[in-house]
């Protein structure tokens, strides 16, 4: 496959998607997108965990879902009560990257390392989302259980997730809102 986007055209393209079709993402696409989070900026040890296994997305989904349900935090006990939401949008591939605990610029280098990965995806025809609920499940009781699950490395923690598939185009696609959030000083 020849991709003739240029990167300008990739990143205008990106949009979070929240709602895929259950086909799964093809292996030799998947490789090529894991490894471009390899090569991202980084500042210390960081985890790329890739997860298809469909039965242990959906307890990563629910388990998200009854933490948002019990989080105390108005904004996710508001989506969580949306009648058939799920966390992960029925998204057949959760990539998910984490760091040592200890590591204070983690957080930067699992998204710089998702970033890449969001943007090769683009560019290859899937639809992505950043997502930070796929942490949830990491804090509460079922976390260390699901952590082991997936061979988390001991002592890292799961920063940010992104969700891989083919988007389901009968669902609507937000607009981007245009932000006025850049000065020059020159």
């Amino acid at each position: 496959m020849v991709i003739n986007m240029s990167i300008f055209n990739v990143i205008e393209k990106r949009r979070s998607i929240r709602s895929y079709l259950d086909e799964n993402v093809n292996e030799d696409d998947l490789k090529k997108i894991v490894d471009t989070g390899k090569i991202a900026p980084i500042a210390g040890e960081f985890q790329i965990t890739v997860v298809q296994n469909k039965d242990l997305i959906q307890k990563i989904n629910d388990v998200a879902l009854d933490t948002m349900k019990n989080s105390g935090n108005e904004f996710l006990e508001s989506r969580a009560a949306i009648p058939g939401y799920q966390p992960l949008y029925g998204a057949p591939t959760l990539i998910l990257l984490s760091a040592p605990e200890e590591n204070i610029y983690g957080a930067l280098t699992t998204s710089a390392a998702a970033e890449n990965i969001i943007l090769a995806a683009t560019a290859l025809e899937y639809g992505t989302c950043y997502a930070i609920t796929p942490t949830l499940p990491f804090i509460s009781p079922a976390g260390d259980e699901i952590a082991k699950e997936l061979g988390l490395p001991e002592g890292f923690k799961v920063l940010i997730g992104v969700l891989i598939g083919k988007a389901d185009e009968s669902e609507e696609i937000a607009e981007r809102a245009e932000l006025d959030n850049i000065n020059y000083v020159k």
